[in-house]
């Protein structure tokens, strides 16, 4: 829980030029801060009659939602010369309408103040909401307002969250007629230690490396039962080199005793959907079934979820609602789960997207690590026996 009095510091709002000097830049909880990851939004039914794909400055960015209304017109431009750096930034265009780019929700550990900064240019004003997540409701916690202008200017401000705040989610949104570009997002606080998700390159094995399969060669049949259309993909067809594609009837497994420790760990791979993530059909990425069992999947009901189970009740999880419902097929996801006795955390692209704190753990499960499921391709498997990965969280 957050301790102390309802408490937002004073605004700081900076409108500067580029600093002549690099400064150190602290670590930031945003995964995609800059907007340069991006993916296909959902089709419209005027797509779908014309045969088209969605223009490439129609995508969304990753890990944020992006809604633009009532006449407002979003882009994601890939044009350095539109960015603040790199290639991309979000655009909204609102002479009419509203729109509204979004993050969260974020843990809030404790009370400590958050530090948000962003930059943006344009013309109009844009408004940065705070939102406290409730059970039942959002409940703005404060608001700030900003003047554009025809120059990238960095602004700033600071919050504390009220008493009892467990989760945030911070807002970006037009107001009035505006026009903005909006780039290079950082969302921190006192403390914060880089998460490392996800991954920019091939992982490698190490001492707490139980299984690690990137997939580059035929899996040994001494060690991997291999049914029906499961194979290693051609070069470059996977997120780095091969990949193994799961077709019709598609199953790999292998012993979950050597490879897996029910007691403390990470599971981390890539995987690429070849359905829709609100198809309503099971999906698992990897588990043990049976009794007592193990999956991390997305389900019918497009939740993603990882967690044990014990008699086939479940004993502990972590998911999110609903996450996975505008995935769209052939698009590369990173998912990861760790857990041990303090805490179960899994992570989404990099994003924190469900905890559960104190978690009952598996003694023992049951014998078979089972390996995607059909309709999709996996790379850079890695499960181990140890927390790699861990963000701050409220406590109880």
């Amino acid at each position: 829980m957050c301790n102390g009095k309802l408490a937002v510091l004073a605004l700081v709002v900076m409108a500067v030029a580029q600093p002549g000097h690099a400064q150190p830049t602290p670590a930031n909880l945003l995964p995609n801060p800059s907007f340069e990851v991006t993916e296909p939004p959902p089709p419209t039914r005027e797509l779908v009659a014309s045969g088209k794909a969605a223009p490439d400055d129609a995508w969304l960015p990753r890990t944020w939602n992006v809604w633009a209304h009532d006449g407002a017109v979003y882009t994601c431009p890939d044009d350095p010369a539109q960015a603040h750096s790199g290639r991309r930034c979000v655009h909204f265009n609102a002479d009419a309408g509203g729109a509204t780019v979004r993050y969260g929700p974020m843990p809030v550990p404790d009370g400590r103040a958050w530090t948000v900064r962003f930059w943006a240019r344009g013309r109009g004003k844009i408004a940065a909401v705070a939102q406290n997540v409730l059970p039942d409701r959002w409940v703005p916690i404060r608001d700030w307002h900003f003047d554009l202008g025809k120059e990238w200017k960095n602004f700033e401000f600071q919050m504390t969250p009220p008493e009892g705040c467990r989760k945030w989610i911070l807002d970006l949104s037009t107001e009035g007629q505006t026009e903005v570009w909006i780039d290079d997002v950082l969302v921190t606080y006192a403390g914060m230690l880089p998460l490392g998700l996800p991954p920019e390159g091939p992982l490698t094995k190490d001492e707490h490396t139980l299984l690690y399969l990137p997939f580059e060669g035929p899996l040994d049949e001494d060690i991997f039962f291999v049914k029906q259309k499961a194979a290693i993909s051609g070069p470059g067809e996977g997120k780095f080199g091969r990949c193994l594609v799961l077709g019709a009837g598609g199953y790999v497994a292998c012993s979950a005793n050597e490879n897996f420790d029910p007691q403390v760990g990470t599971i981390e791979l890539w995987i690429k959907p070849m359905w829709t993530g609100n198809d309503g059909v099971y999906h698992a990425f990897v588990r043990i079934p049976g009794p007592e069992g193990m999956a991390l999947h997305k389900d019918q009901y497009s939740h993603v979820w990882f967690g044990f189970s014990s008699g086939w009740a479940t004993l502990s999880y972590a998911y999110a609602d609903g996450y996975a419902y505008w995935w769209q097929p052939g698009v590369w996801r990173h998912v990861a789960a760790c857990w041990d006795k303090d805490c179960i955390q899994l992570f989404v692209d990099g994003k924190l997207i469900g905890w559960q704190n104190k978690p009952k753990l598996s003694r023992a499960l049951g014998p078979e690590l089972a390996i995607g499921s059909e309709g999709m391709s996996i790379d850079d498997l890695r499960i181990s026996n140890v927390v790699r990965y861990r963000e701050l969280v409220p406590a109880g």
